[in-house]
């Protein structure tokens, strides 16, 4: 599933100053977005992010801090990805605790307007995604 949470993580200031400096990166010096983890305000964000994982998901959860960033403008020629399942791993069935709820789970935080021409998540259901508890043949 997911949850869609306005600016009640950090506050709409701090999401557009890493929005500009992630901007700055990409455009005056060619850096990927990914640079954008050497700032302070990046890790900030991560923890009030840990916060919200850590109320919504398994009690075992922990956020590990595993953090990515992508530059992307429509503007530019620049589109999401194609869909996919983040972390599918081998052993599907063990990837889940015993009461079925994931011991993984992804959280997209959008820094700007997302919509489907330039990253918007689409999400199916449990009941109608069987690769999600059994496995991708």
């Amino acid at each position: 599933g997911y949850a869609l949470a306005d600016d009640t993580i950090e506050g709409e200031h701090a999401t557009q100053s890493l929005a500009d400096a992630i901007t700055e990166l990409h455009k005056k010096h060619s850096l990927p977005a990914t640079f954008i983890l050497l700032y302070d305000q990046t890790w900030r964000l991560a923890a009030r992010a840990a916060s919200t994982l850590s109320n919504s998901t398994h009690s075992n959860n922990h956020f590990n801090f595993d953090m990515l960033a992508w530059y992307i403008d429509p503007r530019e020629g620049a589109a999401g990805f194609s869909p996919h399942r983040d972390r599918q791993p081998d052993d599907v069935k063990g990837s889940f605790h015993e009461d079925k709820m994931a011991k993984y789970v992804t959280m997209w935080l959008a820094l700007t307007d997302a919509t489907p021409e330039n990253s918007c998540l689409y999400v199916i259901p449990k009941p109608f995604d069987p690769g999600y508890t059994d496995g991708d043949d």
